[in-house]
């Protein structure tokens, strides 16, 4: 019953449109009359006309859309947490592994510094000709340390004793020494 009263209510309106009369001119005309009457089923359901349930229909199409969106971000937003995590960790492992590393350089350095300086006071009193013979067996890293830490008169007259390509190249290596690797505080 309602929906024929609305219909009886429109009608005068739609008259009055198609003859050009609208109330506010035909602007208002085309907005207060709709394209399609609504219909109402006689249990009081309203039955919706093809272009609204089209509409309906892409709203729900949209809807779902968005719905799996914000699941794919919620997805996303989540691994980028657990790689930040994993990321950190590794972060505070290398941060570990270079403390460890440096204490271990440290050690390193002090007691081979102290086996050098020991092993440069014995090939230091030995004569040069029997301290030349084992050192040119020995690693040319190891001699050049050696004959640093020998007094400059003890290594001239060893490095004559030494054979003469050895020298040669204990000499470059000494001219070119590189110190040992430093481990930095800064983070890359």
């Amino acid at each position: 019953m309602k929906g024929w009263l609305v219909v009886l209510m429109l009608m005068p309106l739609a008259a009055m449109a198609a003859e050009g009369e609208a109330p506010g001119g035909a602007e208002a005309a085309s907005s207060t009359v709709p394209a399609e009457v609504p219909q109402v089923q006689g249990n009081g359901t309203r039955v919706f006309s093809d272009s609204e349930v089209q509409v309906l229909m892409d709203l729900e199409q949209k809807r779902i859309e968005l719905e799996r969106r914000a699941e794919a971000l919620e997805l996303r937003e989540k691994l980028v947490d657990l790689m930040e995590q994993r990321l950190n960790g590794r972060v505070a492992e290398l941060q570990q592994l270079k403390t460890d590393m440096g204490k271990l350089l440290d050690s390193m350095s002090g007691k081979d510094d102290k086996e050098l300086d020991q092993l440069a006071a014995i090939y230091g009193a030995m004569k040069p000709d029997a301290a030349a013979t084992v050192l040119n067996r020995l690693d040319n890293g190891i001699v050049v340390d050696i004959i640093n830490r020998m007094p400059p008169k003890r290594s001239g007259k060893l490095m004559e004793a030494l054979d003469p390509a050895k020298a040669r190249y204990l000499s470059e290596m000494m001219a070119n020494k590189t110190p040992p690797p430093v481990v930095s505080e800064t983070v890359p």
